[in-house]
């Protein structure tokens, strides 16, 4: 149940923000919106499949409600570089090239969205896709020069005191400094691109993402179940009163319309409505950004009615830009409220 409430005094959740400085470009004033290829197709991304829901985006309204960020994720690289040096994409997979699909993707009034990783190699590899780690200026320039919006910046393949391996929780050093490196190089491009933190929340970046960049994933994947938007939202709690506008705490991808082969619910999907309108409301008043994670043609009816109900991705895009917070938690009755204030001295409610 989510509604409208009268403005009541509560503590405010920016108290930290003021203590540390915030990255300010005019970027991502409200907490970015669009679609992923990641959650159905995992590193599996192919230029027919970006057209077909860039597509989507479209008829269905989706785009004309927020969504506009369209993102290739892990897969779309290749092993090596070319001879000078730069990073370039699988030809098999996208037969037009990058520049060509962010031409596509602007000519329909979306944007492009890529995805790096601070390492040696991006996540999903084997086969190989060569990461940005000691090549953050050049692939800036290159990133850049695609004319990319936004890219989604990772975390595999990282450390190197343990020889690099695929993903690293407890790492012998920060991954901040990797993220600092390549938000300076994205900052001293000409085009304005969206920094999404994704380091899974390993360094508790909400310290210092919101000083880089625009977004930072405050935990691991969310899986294909139910209990995984229960560990995130408990995750999310401590990370609230450092989001504020141009910097938002990253749920992760959205669940909602997506399938999978190994599903209980009808249809194939991973939630059922019930569980998806949960997630979506409490995704939308934290303050999340809401990245879609599904196959786009074909969604079923009732998950596109909750994509798109105007009341609900309205308090996610508040002018406001504050954050719903956790007010309180029955445990033995399963219950919890959670609020935020709202534009026009209103708050909205979550129980």
């Amino acid at each position: 149940m989510i509604e409208f409430l009268p403005l009541l005094p509560f503590l405010p959740l920016t108290l930290a923000s003021p203590l540390h400085p915030r990255l300010d470009d005019g970027l991502a004033r409200t907490p970015q919106m669009g679609w992923n290829t990641y959650n159905q197709y995992n590193c599996f991304p192919n230029e027919s499949i970006i057209h077909s829901n860039a597509e989507a985006l479209i008829e269905t309204g989706l785009a004309d409600a927020g969504y506009r960020y369209v993102t290739v994720d892990c897969g779309w690289s290749v092993e090596d570089r070319l001879p000078n040096g730069t990073i370039t994409w699988n030809e098999t997979l996208f037969p037009q090239g990058f520049p060509a699909l962010g031409q596509y993707l602007h000519e329909r009034g979306l944007l492009f969205g890529a995805y790096g990783d601070s390492g040696i190699l991006l996540c999903g590899s084997p086969p190989n896709n060569t990461g940005s780690l000691y090549h953050e200026e050049i692939d800036a320039q290159t990133f850049a020069s695609w004319e990319i919006d936004s890219l989604k910046y990772d975390n595999c393949y990282s450390d190197a005191a343990t020889n690099y391996p695929n993903v690293n929780y407890a790492p012998s050093t920060s991954p901040a400094p990797r993220f600092t490196l390549m938000s300076h190089h994205l900052q001293s491009q000409e085009r304005p691109i969206l920094f999404q933190v994704c380091e899974w929340g390993i360094d508790f970046p909400a310290l210092w993402a919101p000083e880089i960049g625009h977004s930072w994933r405050i935990g691991n994947d969310i899986t294909p179940h139910w209990r995984s938007i229960v560990r995130t939202l408990n995750q999310a709690v401590p990370q609230q009163e450092f989001v504020g506008k141009g910097q938002w705490a990253d749920l992760d991808m959205l669940l909602v319309g997506t399938t999978a082969a190994n599903s209980e619910n009808e249809g194939g999907y991973v939630l059922s409505i019930p569980e998806e309108q949960t997630h979506f409301s409490l995704w939308s008043i934290l303050k999340s950004p809401l990245t879609i994670g599904a196959e786009l043609e074909g969604i079923r009816g009732g998950s596109l009615e909750i994509l798109t109900n105007a009341d609900v991705v309205g308090f996610n895009q508040d002018a406001l830009g504050v954050p719903a917070g956790l007010r309180r938690r029955w445990s033995d009755e399963g219950s919890e409220v959670w609020s935020g204030e709202l534009q026009g001295g209103r708050v909205v409610a979550a129980v």
